[in-house]
């Protein structure tokens, strides 16, 4: 098996629609995105990527991590697979043909319809930015070789864990396997087995060991931790966890959404030196460098498949539905292997106090719990006074806006927050699960400090004021606030006129890392509680 990591530099072209042939009289990068080139931003277009590939002919697998609302694959201008799931890795196998040089094209676009079943709305509160999000890989194999591994733990105690492996065609004699590159044994091909790791160590945000595991070649990483989340604790290894952190868009105005490495390296190390130990990944999945390097870190994740405020007639589409159930699918296939990931959600702010609601919900649970059960389930509501679909999923999370959302015509609102809390700690004090507040903020302008609301020392109070309550509370298990840093958003609906200059400005930080009040404030409360270094 082989695998070519094919980013760099590709011809390009951007065609309005269709109809038009690209005439790749320009060239690109791999990943990134089209929509932030000079004089490109805010355009729905179609990105046309062209490369030359080597290959020695045979099977292969395409692999894309990432790309824009729709994209369809041609090898020498024949299609070879498509995919309508924005920000989804996706995989196609196909015959390369002869041994040489072959045209490889990959046409993507940002174009959003008002077909229900779409999986990008006009109306999700953050910019659908065209092109491909992150790496391109082609991998030759042979009909035995080792597509995929998983590695699920079962216990913390003895390190036990349980391993499934998938040939790409058919199974091979025998599996060679190795934890850490060492003393590798061999046994007869079973598609399911259970047993110990030699040494193990466990993972934890403290703690973030990692091990190997080696079959026929084909090595994954993962690392051995167990949740508990059966009653109003959430547990890693036996252990209450308090989760405190922010929420986290893949954005930036000069990379889109196909961030550099570094940048998100560095976003990372900026959380985990902030004293947060939690990051949810919103709205969509994650990138795998960035999962990679929370394993490494010990930041714990909430992973997300895409869905903002969708409405009941988009609940109800059938095909909204089974395009939302193939994007859990592709999630927990991609990132089943990453301790830091502890929560699958999906369908944030959704319609949950309709009954299209509760189908959909049920199905998407169903569809995760099929392929994982080792982690819980959920999704943000922002409607908790009359949610309807609590019982379904296996924790309580609510998106609350205490002193912004909440309030009118008054000159401050943070008195709102406690009371806030309070309300839903008592609504939710009887029913044995977690409950985490997975959004909840205020917009500050940088460089704004009159102390009013939208400047950076009433954001800093709001939030300060949120911490020691959630810290305080014992009904509640963490908090995601929202938001890491400032993050392009709405430029085109009516809602522009509450996001000013483009973005959702509840970032603790500006789009370009720069830190508001906020930031330098709760690492000082952090500190103090014991969080923060």
């Amino acid at each position: 098996m082989k695998t070519q990591l094919l980013n760099g530099i590709w011809d390009f072209a951007l065609v309005p629609d269709s109809s038009t042939k690209p005439e790749y009289n320009t060239v690109t990068t791999v990943p990134g995105c089209f929509d932030t080139r000079p004089g490109e931003f805010g355009e729905r277009k179609i990105g046309c990527y062209r490369r030359i590939v080597t290959v020695s002919g045979g099977k292969a697998m395409l692999t894309i991590a990432g790309c824009g609302i729709h994209s369809e694959i041609f090898w020498d201008g024949i299609s070879v697979g498509s995919s309508d799931l924005p920000y989804n890795k996706e995989e196609y196998i196909f015959d390369s043909g002869s041994a040489g040089e072959h045209i490889l094209e990959i046409i993507t676009d940002n174009l959003i319809s008002d077909d229900p079943g779409e999986q990008f709305k006009r109306f999700y509160d953050f910019y659908a930015f065209g092109g491909i999000y992150s790496d391109v890989t082609l991998t030759e194999f042979e009909a035995d070789d080792i597509r995929h591994i998983e590695v699920i733990p079962q216990s913390y105690e003895t390190g036990e864990v349980k391993i499934k492996v998938e040939p790409f065609e058919k199974a091979p004699a025998a599996l060679k396997i190795s934890f850490d590159g060492k003393n590798e044994k061999e046994m007869p091909f079973t598609e399911e087995f259970s047993c110990i790791v030699p040494d193990f160590k466990l993972w934890s945000p403290e703690e973030p060991n990692l091990h190997t595991v080696t079959i026929n070649g084909k090595t994954v990483s993962f690392g051995i931790r167990i949740l508990d989340w059966s009653t109003q604790e959430f547990k890693l290894n036996g252990k209450p966890l308090k989760l405190v952190g922010c929420n986290r868009h893949e954005s930036h105005p000069e990379f889109g959404a196909a961030t550099p490495e570094n940048l998100i390296l560095n976003d990372l190390l900026l959380i985990k030196q902030e004293g947060f130990n939690f990051i949810r990944g919103s709205h969509y999945p994650q990138r795998e460098i960035m999962l990679e390097l929370c394993d490494k870190l010990g930041l714990l994740v909430w992973e997300e498949a895409l869905g903002w405020g969708n409405k009941p007639e988009e609940l109800g589409d059938a095909n909204f539905i089974a395009r939302q159930e193939q994007q859990c699918r592709n999630m927990v296939r991609k990132s089943i292997n990453h301790p830091c990931v502890i929560i699958w959600g999906f369908l944030n702010e959704c319609a949950s106090n309709h009954d299209n609601a509760r189908v959909i919900i049920a199905k998407l649970k169903a569809a995760i719990n099929a392929l994982d059960t080792s982690r819980p389930v959920t999704f943000a509501t922002n409607r908790p006074r009359k949610d309807i679909c609590f019982d379904l999923v296996d924790l309580l999370t609510i998106n609350i806006y205490p002193g912004w959302y909440d309030i009118v015509c008054k000159p401050d609102g943070i008195g709102e927050v406690l009371p806030t809390l309070d309300e839903f700690a008592e609504q939710f004090k009887d029913i044995q699960k977690p409950l985490i507040v997975s959004e909840i903020g205020a917009s500050a302008i940088y460089g704004d400090h009159s102390g009013y609301r939208w400047s950076e020392n009433y954001q800093s109070r709001l939030l300060e004021t949120v911490v020691n309550g959630i810290l305080d509370k014992k009904r509640y298990t963490g908090v995601a606030l929202w938001l890491f840093c400032d993050a392009n958003t709405y430029i085109e609906t009516e809602h522009f006129f509450g996001r000013p200059r483009g973005f959702n400005n509840k970032g603790m930080l500006n789009e370009y890392r720069k830190p508001k009040i906020s930031w330098y404030k709760l690492r000082e409360l952090l500190q103090e509680r014991g969080f923060a270094k």
